[in-house]
């Protein structure tokens, strides 16, 4: 027979409240935190209790019924953090309020890119009092504070405890660095309005630096300014969606592409980084090698990113990151051995890169619960980034105004070199113009002149003597033409020969041009042994006498013929004078009647002038 233990009422109810105390106590022992005397913020990191549900099968109704056997953890850590993991994570804390009001304060989860949040607010009796669902991967709406980060309001009554339980999780394993803060309502809105103004100044003089830059490339059109303005650009919207503004603002209802947007700004980053590295620093000039391998962990980081288009984020972070340090390390090095070269630009770019690794160094620092939180610690990578773009654009301005001096340098220069080259040219122009024009005249000389003798040619003797001829024959002047030819040219030829011979011609020519020296004589060589003389007499007479002065002149010369019946060079001469010129039709007509009397003259024992008058007697 079965014996059945009973209990008074009141020692069953005491038994019962005892259960159910011992159901919500955690395996370890959680202090509760004062709420009511509570000013200002508190961090919660070692406040709370940690609990990894590795298979994601908790859920707040077991917490609640079965609490007591649960492996629940302290948390040792200023900052929670739990890096990469498959399993969800639990947080608990406890809450309690003495003072004899209710009091409302705001638990915030001061990450802006947690995946998921649940957040749950349970009495003493296992009621579920309030509940969140919210996340980076929920749409914005879903938070119960609208906000960048997670803010989660917290009512507790008075004299009352109350346990706050928080679920995160992630999309694919990929934890970041979660601080948690207690505050009254006065502190969050002073915190928030202090991070608004710190924010705002930075995006602002972020965005004014990159317009100022955007409209001075427009200005000037160097390259290394475009690159400068997209560097920036991305860095802008990576570090705006990174601390949440851009889901806020921007695309509230975008999870997904809010999420994506993160690593992929990265990724551009590094590429638009590398660019600008390249040109700010002249990498392809002074170092080709490592612009080649600077291009490959720019190109690697934005390969790494590209699988944030397909939902897997913790692959791209295993990658991103190593790639991110390489590359700053290149840089720095990089820069540093430009800088030992005595480059000017590389030594501020050392300084800008310096500036922002110290604040990124000191923020995770802080993160990671090494460093306390203060106003320095929470905004270094703003500062460092800050001064990073300022400094950076200072020494674009340098560069450019580097640039200028050489351009006007080089300006100057190759004004200097073309004014030289002008005059070189000029004066060479000249020397050529003075050497064509002594061409042209030598030309035009030896269009119009024999060149043996240098006496005119049968050319300008048909040209000459017929604008004489239509003169005289307009004025009705008289022309006295003679045609002379020397007496056996040919037999001193055969006897002396040919090279005698064109020294004989010479001679003569020389003789011709001492007596025929008035400035309407013209002397012509006709062809061979044949002269023809236009001379510048008013009558027969006149034109017969110079003509036998010259005839005795030649052959007093006493230039040696043995074939000749003289003995030596003589000439013979056909004058023709006509007034007018009514009876001479044309040239070849005063040619062939001068050139007849010529031959009378040979006829009639050569070395003598026959005339032939066509001039009307008185």
């Amino acid at each position: 027979m079965t014996r059945r233990l009973s209990f008074p009422l009141p020692t069953f109810v005491a038994f019962r409240w005892l259960a159910m105390l011992l159901l919500l106590l955690p395996s370890q022992a959680l202090a509760a935190i004062d709420v009511g005397a509570l000013q200002g913020k508190l961090n919660l990191g070692r406040n709370v209790l940690l609990l990894e549900d590795k298979h994601r099968e908790f859920d707040i109704e077991q917490l609640i019924s079965r609490g007591e056997t649960f492996e629940w953890g302290a948390s040792r850590e200023e900052t929670i953090n739990f890096s990469f993991s498959d399993a969800a994570w639990w947080v608990q804390l406890r809450v309690e309020n003495d003072s004899s009001a209710p009091v409302r304060r705001l638990l915030e989860l001061a990450m802006p890119l947690h995946d998921y949040l649940d957040g749950y607010v349970v009495n003493p009796q296992g009621e579920i009092l309030r509940q969140w669902h919210t996340g980076n991967r929920r749409n914005f709406d879903s938070r119960p504070v609208a906000h960048r980060t997670f803010v989660l309001p917290i009512h507790v009554p008075a004299g009352e405890s109350l346990q706050v339980f928080l679920r995160l999780d992630t999309h694919d394993g990929l934890y970041d660095a979660t601080p948690l803060y207690l505050m009254d309502y006065a502190s969050f809105l002073a915190k928030a309005q202090r991070e608004l103004m710190a924010f705002s100044l930075y995006f602002g003089a972020l965005l004014a630096l990159l317009i100022y830059n955007l409209l001075l490339y427009i200005a000037t059109r160097e390259r290394p300014l475009l690159h400068y303005v997209a560097y920036l650009g991305t860095f802008f919207i990576l570090m705006f969606s990174s601390r949440g503004f851009a889901f806020q603002y921007w695309w509230p209802d975008m999870p997904t592409f809010n999420n994506q947007m993160v690593p992929l700004n990265i990724g551009l980053f590094a590429v638009t980084l590398a660019f600008f590295s390249d040109s700010y620093l002249n990498l392809r000039q002074h170092a080709p090698r490592l612009t080649q391998a600077l291009y490959g962990l720019a190109g690697l980081c934005l390969v790494s990113a590209l699988p944030a288009l397909f939902g897997h984020y913790a692959p791209v972070f295993h990658l991103l990151i190593p790639g991110a340090i390489l590359l700053s390390c290149l840089l720095l090095g990089v820069a540093a051995w430009r800088g030992l070269c005595g480059d000017t630009l590389a030594r501020i770019y050392l300084v800008a890169w310096s500036v922002l690794l110290i604040g990124i160094t000191l923020y995770f620092l802080r993160v990671a619960g090494v460093l306390p939180y203060n106003i320095v610690t929470e905004y270094a990578v703003l500062l460092g980034s800050g001064i990073e773009f300022l400094l950076l654009s200072l020494g674009l301005a340098w560069k450019i105004n580097q640039f200028k001096t050489d351009k006007l340098a080089a300006e100057r220069a190759t004004s200097d070199l073309q004014r030289s080259l002008n005059e070189r040219l000029e004066g060479e122009v000249q020397q050529r113009t003075r050497q064509l024009e002594r061409a042209n005249r030598q030309l035009t000389i030896m269009a119009r002149t024999d060149p043996l003798t240098g006496l005119l040619n049968r050319r300008q003797f048909q040209e000459l003597v017929e604008d004489e001829v239509n003169r005289r024959r307009r004025n009705g002047q008289p022309l006295l033409f003679a045609v002379m030819d020397i007496d056996d040219f040919k037999l001193y030829n055969d006897t002396y020969g040919h090279q005698a011979g064109d020294e004989v011609l010479i001679r003569i020519s020389t003789l011709l041009l001492d007596h025929f020296r008035r400035a309407g004589d013209r002397i012509f060589r006709l062809g061979g042994e044949e002269f023809g003389l236009l001379l510048a007499v008013d009558s027969l007479e006149e034109g017969q006498q110079v003509l036998e002065r010259f005839r005795q002149a030649l052959q007093e010369l006493h230039i040696p013929h043995e074939a000749s019946t003289h003995g030596v060079i003589t000439a013979s001469f056909g004058l023709v004078a006509c007034q007018g010129c009514g009876a001479v039709r044309d040239v070849e007509s005063l040619y062939r009647l001068a050139d007849k009397a010529m031959y009378e003259a040979k006829a009639s024992d050569r070395n003598r002038v026959v005339t032939c008058s066509m001039i009307a007697k008185g």
